[in-house]
């Protein structure tokens, strides 16, 4: 992707309040909010801030004069197509990136630079470089960057990630993570498949999932690559992406994500399953048959995933901002999650296995 030219202009006039009483009649300071990108995603970001009393959602972004309109007016804020409007309005504080898979770093780097603090969506970038340059800015800046991988808190992967480190499995052998798109999503959503590909869209997911679950590094990684019906359709893009890393601590784990699932797959969107094997049992979790039922403050009750694992990464976000507290995905932990999907990339286009640092 070419860079892209972010000035940073004066502050701008402030057209919306700073602040709003509260039911008891004081004044009650929020955190002014900012959304670069209001796409699928991007919308669900600012339909959590618009829940949250903590902020004000000040203005929204988009490089499209129609969609930005279409989102501010749905959600009652300002909209622009400057992204130089969100870098200098002083009442903005935290910045969510929601642009395409390839377009967040230099975004990413341009929120952190103007001091803002940054809620990325995934994957943190494309490249360890981009990585290594988006936490080179959030370092200069002392602001707070977290990358949005949003599986962490899904009911059923916290209590799997619970019961490896408690070692009721042993230590882990192999473990096999799949997430795959429907060819007829894919077909009505990625207008920019050229830029992306499933190994980016959705392996990274996993890739992050099972290092956080099995508190674990990958070693090396061969992978392979399908392409064919997904160019014929006009996607010039891979089918399909299978990968096996050799982790740091001896388990072989198997990671397929593809983009032509059937689409009369159960679920309308996506298929998503994991099994770790370890020396002394072994876990499994279904994600998308949501066969599980959660009773507790922060869940609901028939469990449905997408509000449990969407608006509560944001919510924790907004947290860490006020309270002062670490995030709970580092960009450390983003960049090894694009370092491993760099290192599957390198090896299905050379044919041979990438060892990882």
């Amino acid at each position: 992707m070419p860079p892209v030219s972010i000035p940073v202009t004066a502050n701008l006039p402030r057209d919306l309040p700073e602040s709003k009483e509260s039911s008891e009649g004081t004044h009650m300071q929020k955190v002014g909010v900012g959304i670069i990108g209001v796409g699928i995603y991007g919308q669900v970001h600012a339909r959590t801030y618009k829940q949250d009393p903590r902020v004000e959602l000040v203005r929204v972004w988009s490089r499209s004069e129609a969609r930005a309109r279409k989102a501010g007016e749905k959600f009652d804020c300002a909209w622009t197509t400057r992204v130089e409007d969100m870098l200098s309005d002083d009442r903005i504080q935290i910045l969510s990136i929601a642009t395409p898979d390839h377009a967040h770093a230099d975004y990413a780097v341009a929120a952190l630079k103007a001091g803002k603090h940054v809620l990325l969506e995934k994957p943190m970038a494309e490249s360890t470089a981009e990585c290594r340059a988006i936490l080179a800015a959030r370092d200069r800046s002392g602001r707070k960057l977290m990358v949005n991988y949003h599986n962490r808190w899904y009911p059923a992967f916290l209590a799997a990630r619970e019961a490896i480190a408690a070692g009721r499995i042993g230590q882990p052998v192999c473990g096999n993570f799949v997430l795959s798109d429907t060819i007829s999503w894919v077909e009505g959503n990625m207008t920019w498949a050229e830029h992306s590909g499933p190994e980016w869209f959705l392996m990274v997911h996993i890739a992050d999932l099972a290092f956080w679950m099995l508190n674990d590094q990958p070693q090396e990684v061969f992978a392979m690559a399908r392409h064919g019906l997904l160019a014929s359709k006009g996607f010039p893009t891979r089918d399909l992406v299978k990968a096996t890393m050799r982790m740091r601590q001896g388990a072989v784990v198997h990671f397929e994500s593809s983009w032509v699932l059937s689409r009369n797959w159960r679920n309308p969107v996506n298929d998503m399953w994991l099994s770790v094997q370890g020396e002394t049992g072994r876990i499994d979790v279904s994600a998308d048959y949501e066969s599980i039922t959660v009773t507790a403050d922060k869940y609901q009750t028939p469990f449905v995933l997408l509000n449990v694992t969407e608006e509560p990464p944001i919510q924790d976000f907004i947290s860490c901002v006020l309270e002062d507290k670490p995030v709970p995905v580092s960009g450390e932990a983003g960049m090894l999650a694009t370092q491993a999907v760099e290192a599957v990339v390198e090896s299905y286009q050379t044919n041979r296995v990438v060892k990882l640092g």
